[in-house]
């Protein structure tokens, strides 16, 4: 257990300073997966964001490497996260009461008649019905 610690430990590490040494438009979009043997793993998000990465690849080495680890290579692949949960659909505002249908009537008459929103309440005050 101590040498799993340890290494999630290390990937934690690894994790912060590929943050650091990212540009904040590409970090949500990039996570540690793993290092050994010098070679340290990283999984982007989609395609575009792991050409990016590989571009600053040489640079990321030397930014990552560290006392403890030297990394001497980097690997990026794609792995999509899971997607967003599904979203409940979506419900209908209530509807205006007939206070509130009677204040728009009002406002509707009293604004002039080539208003664009008095066509618009106009509109609005056909289509709901009592």
């Amino acid at each position: 257990m101590a040498r799993l610690a340890a290494h999630a430990q290390r990937l934690l590490q690894f994790q912060r300073l590929l943050e650091a040494a990212l540009p904040a438009a590409l970090r949500p979009h990039a996570r540690v997966a793993n290092f050994r043997l010098g070679k340290l793993f990283i999984h982007a998000a989609n395609g575009a964001v792991a050409a990016k990465i590989r571009q600053f690849g040489p640079r990321l080495a030397s930014d990552l490497s560290n006392k403890d680890a030297k990394v001497t290579q980097i690997e990026v692949r794609v792995q999509a996260r899971n997607p967003a949960p599904a979203q409940f659909p979506h419900e209908r505002p209530a509807l205006p009461g007939l206070k509130q249908k009677q204040g728009l009537t009002e406002l509707a008459h009293q604004l002039p008649s080539e208003s664009p929103l008095k066509g618009a309440l106009e509109r609005l005050l056909r289509s709901v019905k009592e």
